[in-house]
């Protein structure tokens, strides 16, 4: 296949099904390393899609010149790969989407969590559940008497789906003191922004400690202001995701994926003017 049509007859000889064969297996090799890259999270297309398109135009271009192609596609990946999990990029570049803020002198009237996944039951799972872990250990420390938590609600096997009560059941472990307040129906960082700058009108919140995924707060936090919020940004521990030393090649490799989302998610809040 990547000799064919370039004054080798290794491409003619061979069987037809062996050139398609392999057109399809490189194919699918192309959606299995954008998925370890966090291409089709970005491109919001399900993984199953992608590698049946990949996979079926693999095999019907391993006729054509364009054949080759696959190959330098596959080693062009294979390359980015190989440095995002073995080399040190991926921990000089995170550290400037970490947003950290200093407790400023003010008091901080209430804290706001940013929504994250979560299983088919309704059960907060990694980045969620790591920011409102966050923010109860902040809530203890500092005694801030409002909560603020983003339900995310989603469509799951054919019934609706809330965080809701699991988040009222971990706020509940504190045992009182601190007033969950939910905004609802959101479905990006810009719809919690503006729903948590309604209920800061609403409550006469004056500042609040904005608390999400380490590298998510660039975006996040600068949102919540363009939104009029005066803010305090807390990056959550990562547990899912650690951002220490990132010694692992699979942890490299995570951080790169939120890195990239986070690349293009900033370039289009700028683009729509949601963030300065």
């Amino acid at each position: 296949l990547l000799l064919r049509g370039r004054g080798a007859d290794i491409g003619t000889r061979a069987p037809q099904w062996r050139v398609q064969l392999c057109g399809a297996v490189l194919g699918a090799a192309v959606c299995w390393q954008g998925e370890q890259l966090g291409l089709w999270d970005i491109a919001g297309v399900p993984l199953w899609s992608v590698l049946l398109t990949t996979t079926i135009a693999g095999a019907i271009f391993a006729h054509s010149l364009a054949g080759g192609l696959l190959w330098l596609v596959n080693g062009v990946m294979l390359t980015v790969l190989l440095v995002v999990m073995f080399t040190p990029l991926v921990p000089r570049l995170a550290g400037s989407f970490v947003r950290a803020d200093r407790p400023g002198s003010a008091p901080l009237d209430a804290i706001v969590v940013l929504s994250g996944s979560m299983t088919d039951d309704g059960l907060l799972q990694r980045h969620a559940l790591d920011r409102l872990l966050a923010a109860l250990a902040v809530v203890q420390q500092r005694r801030i008497p409002d909560l603020g938590l983003s339900v995310n609600t989603e469509v799951r096997n054919g019934r609706l789906v809330s965080t809701e009560a699991d988040q009222r059941a971990l706020v509940a472990l504190l045992g009182g003191g601190v007033t969950p307040r939910f905004i609802r129906n959101v479905a990006s960082t810009r719809d919690e922004a503006l729903g948590f700058a309604a209920l800061a009108r609403t409550h006469g919140w004056r500042r609040v400690m904005v608390v999400t995924s380490p590298m998510h707060t660039r975006r996040a936090c600068a949102t919540m202001e363009a939104a009029g919020l005066t803010i305090e940004c807390h990056p959550a521990t990562a547990r899912t995701s650690p951002m220490g030393t990132m010694a692992g090649s699979e942890n490299r490799r995570d951080v790169f994926q939120d890195l990239l989302y986070e690349t293009v998610a900033t370039a289009l809040y700028r683009v729509r003017g949601w963030i300065p």
